[in-house]
């Protein structure tokens, strides 16, 4: 986790510190953007999503997305369980250079922890929400991080109530186009 952290920082650092002193030119556009991300709950998860955005009013997108990562359960024989969800997304940019954003998601996850003849598949709400940062690399192509907070509520198909599952934290890095 700290390799991956470390990484993660230098190539925040590396964008900032490259970023041209101009404004966003995706402010006005529709855009689409490709990320992948690694979030720490009672798990540590990998993945990556998929967010088209559409231009509402001068600095605020709205749009929706897919993801898909793989939770990465530590034991004596190293597991990856699958989770996915659909979400609505909403992005305010902030300064007048609107490189800065906060975003928000909100949507529906589906986990299958899969335990051989277990087998549960597990359903809720899922939200989160981030600050981000664009490093400006062209005129059609940006380079977004974002730290992110958020909640995933998965309920067992056996039990009605909220299995355990506490708030994730983590760092996203991706494309805009």
């Amino acid at each position: 986790m700290r390799k991956a952290t470390t990484l993660l920082l230098s190539i925040l650092f590396t964008a900032i510190a490259f970023s041209q002193k101009r404004s966003n030119p995706k402010i006005s556009k529709n855009e689409t953007e490709i990320s992948s991300f690694i979030l720490g709950d009672e798990y540590l998860a990998f993945g990556g999503e998929f967010v088209y955005r559409v231009y509402v009013i001068k600095k605020l997108k709205i749009g929706a997305g897919v993801l898909y990562g793989a939770n990465y359960v530590e034991s004596y024989e190293p597991e990856f369980y699958g989770y996915g969800a659909l979400f609505a997304d909403v992005t305010q940019f902030v300064g007048h250079r609107e490189k800065w954003s906060f975003g928000g998601q909100i949507g529906h996850g589906i986990y299958n922890p899969n335990h051989g003849v277990y087998t549960q598949l597990r359903a809720g709400p899922y939200w989160s929400l981030s600050c981000n940062y664009r490093a400006i690399v062209s005129k059609r192509l940006l380079f977004n991080t974002s730290l992110i907070i958020g909640k995933r509520n998965l309920h067992s198909e056996y039990s009605p109530h909220v299995s355990a599952n506490s708030g994730f934290t983590g760092l996203k890095f991706g494309v805009v186009f």
